[in-house]
C-alpha cells in the first residue's frame, strides 16, 4: 500500500502542478526530479491483454457473435470477482454490484473476427478520491490484479494437466472465478489468452474444449472438507508462470498446490529455504461418495500471508 500511496500522492501533485499558477514550471521540474530518484515513482508501463477465442468445428474456425459477447461478459465477470476478493481479503465472493464491476473493468481497444482476437485494457478512471478501496494492493488497477490471478489459475497449454490439479487447491473464489469462465461455454471453443502486466511480466494460457469440460467436471464435485495444517520444511519450487508451488515437509513426502498471487514473491524469496507454512487442505467428496486426493493451498510462509485468507463458510448474504 506505501508505494500505491507515494504514488498516488505524486501524480495529484503533478496533475496539480500541470492546472498553472505561480511557480507551476518549477513544481513540475521537482517532481519529475523526485520520479527520477525513487523507483516507487517511476511511471507504470501500460499493461496489455489479448483474448483468442477460435470454433474449433466452423468453417475458418470463425466465432459467432454470440459467442464472442458471451466470452468478453465472463472474462469481465471473473476478474471483478477476484479483485473484489484481494480489495476485500475475502476467500470467497458471491455477490457482485454495479461497483465491483466498475472497479475492474477493461475497455476494447480493437478486435478483429472470424476465429476472435481482442484487444483490451484495464480502465483508467478506476480510482475514486472518496472511496479507498478503489485503490489496488498491488499493479496499477484492480482489472489486473483479478486478470492476473485468473490466467494463473488456467492451463498453461493442452497439455498442462498439473494446472488442472492445482485448481482444486485454490480457494472457493479463484474456483468460483474459473467457473464463471467455464460452466456451459459452447463446447466447441478453444479460449487463449495472451497479458503483459504493467511489471513486464508476460502471462498466457490456452485452454482446448476438452480442457474445459474437464475443468467443469472437476468444479461439480458436490462437497469439501477443509482444513488447517501448519508444517516446518524446505519450499522445493515455485511454477512461476503458475500458481504451482513444491514443498518438501520435515517427515513427510513432497506436497505440491496452489499459491495465490499475493504469496508469490515470498515463496521465491525462500525457496531452497527452511521454512514454516500454513497450509489450507481440501478433500472433495461427489455424491457417489467419491473421496478425492488432499489438494493444497499456501496461507502463509515464513510470516507473510496470504491476502486471500482461510475459508470460512459464512450466513447467506455475506459475501
Amino acid at each position: 500500500m506505501v508505494e500505491n500511496d507515494l504514488r498516488l500522492l505524486h501524480l495529484r501533485a503533478v496533475e496539480n502542478a500541470q492546472r498553472g499558477g505561480p511557480l507551476a514550471g518549477i513544481r513540475q521540474a521537482s517532481l519529475a526530479a523526485a520520479a527520477s530518484k525513487f523507483k516507487e515513482l517511476a511511471p507504470v508501463a501500460q499493461p496489455d491483454f489479448e483474448i483468442h477465442m477460435v470454433d474449433v468445428k466452423s468453417q475458418g474456425h470463425a466465432v459467432s457473435a454470440s459467442d464472442a459477447g458471451e466470452l468478453l461478459r465472463r472474462v469481465q465477470r471473473a476478474v471483478a470477482r477476484l479483485a473484489k476478493a484481494r480489495r476485500l481479503r475475502r476467500a470467497d465472493v458471491s455477490r457482485l454490484s454495479s461497483g465491483d464491476f466498475s472497479l475492474a473493468r477493461f475497455n476494447v481497444v480493437s478486435a478483429s473476427f472470424a476465429s476472435l482476437k481482442v484487444h483490451l485494457v484495464p480502465d483508467k478512471t478506476f480510482y475514486d478520491e472518496d472511496n479507498e478501496e478503489s485503490v489496488p494492493l498491488s499493479g496499477p488497477s484492480w482489472a489486473e490484479v483479478g486478470l492476473a490471478e485468473l490466467i494463473r489459475a488456467l492451463p498453461e497449454g493442452e497439455n498442462d494437466d498439473a494446472s488442472i490439479e492445482s485448481l482444486m487447491g485454490a480457494s472457493p473464489v479463484v474456483r468460483r472465478a474459473v467457473a464463471d469462465l467455464v460452466f456451459k461455454l459452447n463446447s466447441d471453443i478453444e479460449i487463449g489468452f495472451q497479458f503483459k502486466s504493467s511489471s513486464g511480466e508476460k502471462i498466457v494460457s490456452r485452454v482446448t474444449p476438452v480442457q474445459v469440460r474437464k475443468i467443469a467436471q472437476k468444479l461439480e464435485m458436490t462437497h469439501e472438507d477443509r482444513s488447517v495444517v501448519r508444517m516446518r520444511g524446505r519450499l522445493d519450487g515455485l511454477r512461476t508462470r503458475r500458481q504451482i508451488f513444491y514443498f518438501e515437509p520435515e517427515k513427510a513426502p513432497e506436497i505440491h498446490g496452489y499459491v495465490d498471487e499475493s504469496l508469490m514473491s515470498a515463496v521465491r524469496e525462500n525457496i531452497d529455504r527452511e521454512v514454516d507454512v500454513t497450509l489450507e487442505v481440501v478433500v472433495e467428496r461427489s455424491f457417489s461418495g467419491k473421496v478425492s486426493q488432499r489438494h493444497y493451498r499456501l496461507l502463509s510462509v515464513d510470516g507473510h500471508q496470504s491476502e486471500i485468507p482461510e475459508y470460512v463458510d459464512t450466513p447467506r448474504g455475506e459475501s
